[in-house]
C-alpha cells in the first residue's frame, strides 16, 4: 500500500479524497504532515470536539491552512476571532439570518433563480456554474448586503480569484492575492460613499453598528464585507452544482425528488453531509493535547478535517460512504458546530432548496457532460469550475 500522504493542496486528491480520507480515519486519526507542519483530525468525534473546545482549538490565527499567521495584515474577519470577541461580533450580525428574515426571502430566491433559468431552458444545454448555480448565490448575497446590479459579476470574479490555489502548493498564487486585494479596493471605496438610513443592505448598517460602545474600525468593516461575499457566494455555489453532479450519479434518487420535491430538504442535508463544499477548517492550539496516543504541541496547527469525519462510520454507520436522500442523520458539520457555527446556514439551506427544486421543475431530465467538466482546485473548497449539461429545450407558452 502506498504511503499515506494528505495534502490538502494536491488535484489528485480533488478528484476523490475520501480514499484518503477513509485511510486517514483508519490508519492515522492524528495525522502529522512534516512538509506543510499540521496535524489533521479526521474521525467525527475529534473534529466535533474540536469546533466545540474553542478555547483549546483557536481560529485567531487564521481558518485556512495558507493564512496562518497573516490574520489582521490587512483586515479582521469574525470567523478569524475567539469568544468573547467573536460573540460580540457575532450577536452583531446575527439578526440578519434569524428564520423569520431567511423565510421572508424565499420568494425572491425563487424569482432569482427562475430568472437565469429562463435564460437557459430553451438551448437545451447550460454550463450550470458559470449560468446559473454561481451567479444566483452572488445574486442573493448581494441583495442582503446592498450591492448595486451592475457590481456583482466583477465581485464573483474576483471572489473565485481569491479561492484558487496551485497544484500541491500552501502560497497563495498571484490570481488569488490579486482577486483579494481587489475586493477589498472595492469595498474600501464602497464605503467611502455608503450612507446609513438611506443605501439599503446589510453594509450600510454595518455603518451604525456598535461594538462594546465603540463603532466599527476601517479593517473590521472591510473584513465583514469580503466574508460576507465570500462565504455568501462560494459555498452555496458549490454546493448546488455538486448536488446536481450528484443526483446524476444516482439517477433514481433523482426521479424520486422529481416525483416528490418534499425530498429537496434532506437531499440538501445530504449532499451537505456527503460532499460538502467545505472540506476543513484550520485551527491553532493554545495548549497541548494527547489525542490518540499522539502530542500535539502548543502553537501547532490542526485541520479540522470535515469531510473526513462526515464519511465516518463510527457516526453514520455501515453505509456512511454512501450517498442517500432518504437518509436522516442526527447531524452532520458541514456548517461546522458550536461558537463558530455558520451563520448563513439557513440562508445556504433554502438556496440550495429552492434552486433544486426549480432546477427538477424546468429541466429535469438534464445530464452531466463529464467530459468537459472542469473541477474547482482549492484548499478547503470542492466543487465545479464549469460543469456542462444537456437537457430536453423547455419553450415558454405562447
Amino acid at each position: 500500500m502506498p504511503e499515506l500522504v494528505y495534502n490538502p493542496y494536491a488535484f489528485s486528491l480533488h478528484e476523490d479524497p475520501y480514499v484518503v480520507y477513509r485511510r486517514l480515519r483508519d490508519e492515522a486519526p492524528v495525522y502529522w504532515n512534516p512538509e506543510l507542519e499540521f496535524w489533521a483530525l479526521s474521525r467525527f468525534d475529534d473534529v466535533h470536539e474540536g469546533f466545540r473546545d474553542h478555547a483549546t482549538l483557536s481560529s485567531a490565527n487564521g481558518v485556512a491552512l495558507e493564512n496562518r499567521g497573516r490574520v489582521g495584515d490587512q483586515f479582521r474577519q469574525m470567523i478569524e476571532m475567539d469568544p468573547p470577541e467573536h460573540s460580540a461580533f457575532r450577536q452583531l450580525v446575527s439578526r440578519v439570518f434569524t428564520g423569520r428574515r431567511v423565510a421572508e426571502m424565499e420568494a425572491q430566491i425563487r424569482t432569482i433563480v427562475s430568472g437565469y433559468l429562463d435564460a437557459v431552458t430553451a438551448k437545451g444545454e447550460a454550463d450550470l456554474v458559470a449560468e446559473v448555480t454561481g451567479p444566483f448565490p452572488m445574486d442573493v448575497i448581494s441583495v442582503v448586503l446592498g450591492i448595486p446590479e451592475g457590481d456583482r459579476a466583477e465581485l464573483r470574479r474576483h471572489a473565485d480569484e481569491v479561492m484558487v490555489r496551485d497544484d500541491g502548493k500552501i502560497e497563495m498564487p498571484k490570481v488569488a492575492l490579486d482577486g483579494m486585494l481587489a475586493l477589498v479596493a472595492y469595498f474600501a471605496e464602497d464605503l467611502r460613499g455608503r450612507r446609513p438610513h438611506v443605501d439599503p443592505g446589510l453594509i450600510s448598517e454595518f455603518l451604525e453598528l456598535k461594538v462594546d460602545g465603540r463603532s466599527l474600525t476601517k479593517l473590521e468593516l472591510l473584513g465583514f464585507c469580503t466574508l460576507f461575499v465570500i462565504a455568501g457566494h462560494e459555498t452555496t455555489t458549490k454546493m448546488v452544482a455538486n448536488a446536481v453532479e450528484l443526483l446524476d450519479r444516482h439517477p433514481d434518487q433523482r426521479r424520486q425528488l422529481i416525483d416528490d420535491p418534499t425530498l429537496i430538504p434532506a437531499a440538501v442535508e445530504e449532499v451537505l453531509r456527503f460532499h460538502n463544499s467545505t472540506q476543513y477548517m484550520h485551527r491553532t492550539l493554545t495548549r497541548d493535547i494527547e489525542r490518540h496516543g499522539q502530542i500535539m504541541r502548543e502553537g501547532q496547527s490542526v485541520l479540522l478535517v470535515i469531510g473526513a469525519a462526515n464519511h465516518d462510520e463510527r457516526e453514520f454507520g455501515p453505509t456512511a460512504e454512501n450517498f442517500d436522500i432518504h437518509r436522516r442523520a442526527e447531524r452532520h458539520l458541514a456548517f461546522g458546530y458550536g461558537a463558530h457555527f455558520c451563520l448563513g446556514a439557513a440562508l445556504a439551506r433554502m438556496e440550495g432548496r429552492v434552486a433544486l427544486e426549480e432546477i427538477h421543475r424546468r429541466i429535469p431530465d438534464y445530464v452531466v457532460d463529464r467530459d468537459r467538466a472542469r473541477r474547482f482546485h482549492s484548499g478547503n473548497v470542492t466543487g465545479w469550475t464549469s460543469l456542462p449539461i444537456t437537457f430536453t429545450p423547455q419553450y415558454p407558452a405562447v
